[in-house]
């Protein structure tokens, strides 16, 4: 009796076992970023109550990364993308995503390399809106990965 109790009780933990899927955004071919963007994490320390979002997808297989940046009381020189090792310090600009824009900037970026993806996916990027008043930024948001939900 106790061999077949074991025998159900193997059978059925396999049947779990081989029922479970590996699932999650490191599976899928797009993965989702966002960004809330305002003066908080801006270095050197900016004062505004300018503010924004940023909504990303980022195509593992082709490396483009699209996004969509809407911001408002701000009158931007430009919006970059940026990164930082750690993440909350200044780094150096990636790309230019637009040259004095109003109110919203979108279109696709082509990562360069493996180590831009890794930046991406680590959390280093970020969103910089600097102005006239503040050269390194008024505005900055880091780009996060979306949570995922099972």
């Amino acid at each position: 009796m106790k061999r077949f109790l074991l025998l159900i009780a193997g059978v059925l933990m396999l049947g779990f076992v081989t029922s479970c899927k590996e699932e999650g955004p490191h599976k899928d071919d797009i993965v989702k970023f966002s960004a809330v963007i305002n003066s908080s994490p801006t270095v050197p320390k900016a004062t505004s109550s300018a503010q924004g979002t940023g909504v990303f997808e980022y195509n593992k297989n082709t490396m483009e990364l699209k996004y969509n940046i809407n911001f408002q009381n701000i009158t931007p020189s430009s919006v970059t993308l940026n990164a930082a090792n750690p993440a909350w310090e200044r780094g150096g600009i990636i790309k230019e995503l637009a040259n004095k824009p109003t109110g919203q900037v979108s279109g696709t970026y082509k990562l360069a390399n493996t180590e831009q993806q890794t930046q991406l996916i680590l959390g280093l990027m970020y969103i910089n809106i600097p102005t006239d008043l503040y050269p390194y930024g008024e505005i900055r948001g880091q780009i996060l990965a979306d949570k995922f939900e099972e």
